[in-house]
C-alpha cells in the first residue's frame, strides 16, 4: 500500500511472557495495553497484534526457541504488510544474538521501524542503532545465563536438601501446585489408590522373576490397568516403555532422581521401600530380560542369513536383520545400519543356499576346508559380552523413547540424533558379533560338514537341484547350514531394481543383486 504523509503507519504489536502458570494472559495483555497506548499516540494504526504467550526466547542446545507467533511476524515485515513493530521492551523480541541477526536483515531491506514501549525508536538500519542492539543482546544473553546458573544452583541444593523441584507429576504422587516466589516448594503427596497399583505391579514383577508360572508380565500389567481404564499422568494408555520408567523411578522409593539416577533421600513419603525397589530395578534392568538373550532357543536365529549377510550399499557393509514382517506378509532382510536396504527374505535364502549346494558338489578347495583339521585362531571377541552390550544398548534407546515419550518440553531434534547415535552403536555391535560368530565357525573342530552325506548331496543335486535343496534342509538343521555359509562364503545384498530385469530366477531374486564373495 502506499503511504502519504498523513497515512498513519501500519503497526503490529508484538507481546510475549516467558511463564505463564496460570494460563490468564495477564502479562502479555498488560504489553499490548502499553503498547496500544504508545501507538495512540503517535498516531500509528494497529493492524495485528502477534503474542507468544508462556514462551520463551531462549533456545536449547544452540538452537533457536520455537516461537510461532515471532516468526509469523517476521513473515509480516519480510512481505512488507505493515511499516512498525511495537513492543513493550527489546528483551520481548530477542534474548540472544543469534535471533537479532535475521531481524536486522529483514529490516535493512524493508526500512521496519521498530518500538519499544520502554525504550526509545531502536534504529537497526545504521550501523550505530545495530551496535546498540547487538549490545543490549549481549546484556540479555548474560542475564539469561547468570539466570541459569542461579537456578542450577538452587536445584542443586534443593537436591541435597531432598527438595521437590517441580517437572510434571509422577504417578503415584497427587499434583503439586507451582511454586509461588518467596515460598517453600510444596511437598509431593502419595496418592493411596495410584500407590496401592505401584506396590501391586512390584509385587507383580518380583513374583515373575523368582517363578515364571506367577506375578505378571509388565505387559501384562499395562493390558490390566488399560481395561480398567486406568491412565498415564498425562492421561494416556500404559505402554511398556511408562510403566517401566515408572517402576524405575527413585522418586516411588522416596527418593530424588537427577536425570533418573538416585541422589539421595527425599522429603516425601516413599510408595516401596528402598529394599524393594531396588530389588524392582535389579528385575528391569537385567540383560536377560531382552527377548533375544531370555533363552538360547530365543537366541538362535531363525533365518539363514541373519546377522550373516552384509548390505551391499557402497560405504555401508552392515550386516542384514529380518525384520519389518506384519501379519500376512513375507520375512525380510533389513540392514541394521539404515532402511536403505529392504529384501524379502525366502527367495534370497533360496538362491544362495542353492549355490552353496552346487559348490560343495564341484570337487575341489570348497569341500576339502570342511573335511580336514583347521589349525587354532586367535581368540577374538567375547560373544556373551558384545551380547549383553547389545541388549544395555537396546535399553538405553528404549528408556530415550520412554523419557521422550513423558517429557512436555522434549525436543524432537535432539532425540533423533541421541537415537541415531545409539543405532549406530548397536550396527557396530551387531557387526561384532556376525565377526566373532563368522570366526568362531572357521575354527570349529570337527568341520561342519563332518557327518554330512555328501555323496547323497551330490546324486540328489544331479538328479534334480530343488530335491537336493529340501533334502538338505530337511536333514541338517539352520545351525550347521549357517556355519557352512559363514566359513564358504560372505554373502552381500544390494538393493533390488524395479521391474524384472533380464536372468532373474523363478524365484524371483535377480542374481546381480546378490553378491557371493567364496573364501574357500
Amino acid at each position: 500500500m502506499a503511504r502519504t504523509e498523513r497515512t498513519p503507519l501500519r503497526a503490529v504489536i508484538y507481546t510475549r511472557i516467558s511463564n505463564d502458570p496460570t494460563g490468564k494472559a495477564e502479562g502479555v495483555t498488560r504489553q499490548e495495553d502499553a503498547c496500544r497506548k504508545l501507538a495512540a499516540e503517535l498516531g500509528w494504526s494497529v493492524v495485528a497484534v502477534k503474542v507468544d504467550d508462556d514462551r520463551t526466547a531462549v533456545g536449547k542446545s544452540g538452537q533457536r526457541a520455537r516461537r510461532p507467533a515471532y516468526a509469523e511476524l517476521l513473515d509480516m515485515l519480510s512481505a512488507g504488510e505493515v511499516d512498525a513493530v511495537l513492543v513493550w521492551h527489546t528483551d520481548r523480541l530477542y534474548r540472544q544474538a543469534r535471533d537479532l541477526e535475521p531481524l536486522i536483515e529483514i529490516v535493512e531491506r524493508t526500512h521496519v521501524l521498530i518500538r519499544p514501549v520502554k525504550q526509545g525508536e531502536l534504529d537497526l538500519a545504521t550501523a550505530s542503532g545495530r551496535m546498540v542492539a547487538r549490545i543490549l543482546a549481549s546484556v540479555s544473553t548474560h542475564e539469561v545465563e547468570h539466570s541459569i546458573e542461579r537456578m542450577k544452583a538452587k536445584k542443586a541444593a534443593n537436591r541435597r536438601a531432598g527438595v521437590h523441584h517441580g517437572g510434571p507429576r509422577t504417578f503415584g504422587f497427587k499434583a503439586v501446585a507451582p511454586t509461588v516466589k518467596g515460598h517453600a516448594p510444596q511437598v509431593p503427596q502419595v496418592d493411596p489408590r495410584e500407590a496401592k497399583l505401584i506396590r501391586e505391579a512390584a509385587d507383580a514383577v518380583l513374583a515373575r522373576a523368582a517363578d515364571p508360572e506367577t506375578g505378571a508380565t509388565l505387559t501384562g500389567i499395562c493390558r490390566a490397568w488399560n481395561a480398567r481404564g486406568i491412565t498415564s499422568p498425562r492421561g494416556k494408555p500404559w505402554v511398556i516403555q511408562t510403566l517401566r520408567s515408572v517402576l524405575l523411578s527413585p522418586r516411588i522409593a522416596g527418593r530424588i532422581a537427577h536425570k533418573g539416577e538416585d541422589v539421595g533421600p527425599a522429603q516425601w513419603d516413599a510408595i516401596l521401600d528402598y529394599d524393594t525397589w531396588l530389588a524392582v530395578r535389579t528385575v528391569l534392568t537385567d540383560p536377560a530380560r531382552s527377548a533375544h538373550l531370555a533363552s538360547a532357543d530365543a537366541r538362535a536365529p531363525k533365518y539363514l542369513g541373519a546377522g550373516l549377510y552384509r548390505c551391499g550399499r557402497p560405504g555401508c557393509g552392515a550386516v542384514v536383520r529380518p525384520g519389518g514382517a506384519r501379519a500376512g506378509q513375507r520375512q525380510q532382510y533389513r540392514c541394521t545400519a539404515s532402511a536403505h536396504l529392504i529384501r524379502t527374505a525366502a527367495p534370497v535364502d533360496d538362491f544362495v543356499e542353492c549355490v552353496i549346494i552346487a559348490r560343495l558338489c564341484r570337487p575341489g578347495r570348497a569341500r576339502e576346508v570342511f573335511t580336514t583339521s583347521k589349525p587354532p585362531v586367535a581368540e577374538g571377541p567375547d560373544v556373551d559380552a558384545l551380547t549383553a552390550r547389545h541388549a544395555t544398548l537396546n535399553a538405553r534407546l528404549n528408556g530415550l523413547a520412554a523419557a521422550f515419550a513423558d517429557s512436555e518440553d522434549a525436543d524432537p531434534v535432539e532425540y533423533r540424533e541421541a537415537a541415531r547415535r545409539i543405532k549406530e552403536k548397536i550396527a557396530a555391535v551387531e557387526t561384532q558379533i556376525a565377526d566373532a560368530l563368522s570366526a568362531a565357525a572357521a575354527s570349529s573342530e570337527p568341520g561342519p560338514l563332518d557327518a554330512v552325506d555328501l555323496p547323497e548331496l551330490v546324486r540328489r543335486h544331479e538328479a534334480d537341484p530343488d530335491d537336493a535343496l529340501q533334502w538338505w534342509r530337511a536333514t541338517y538343521p539352520l545351525e550347521r547350514r549357517r556355519k557352512i555359509l559363514a566359513v564358504l562364503a560372505v554373502v552381500t545384498l544390494r538393493p533390488g531394481r524395479r521391474g524384472r530385469p533380464l536372468g532373474v530366477l523363478p524365484g524371483g531374486v535377480d542374481p546381480n543383486s546378490v553378491g557371493i564373495d567364496w573364501t574357500h
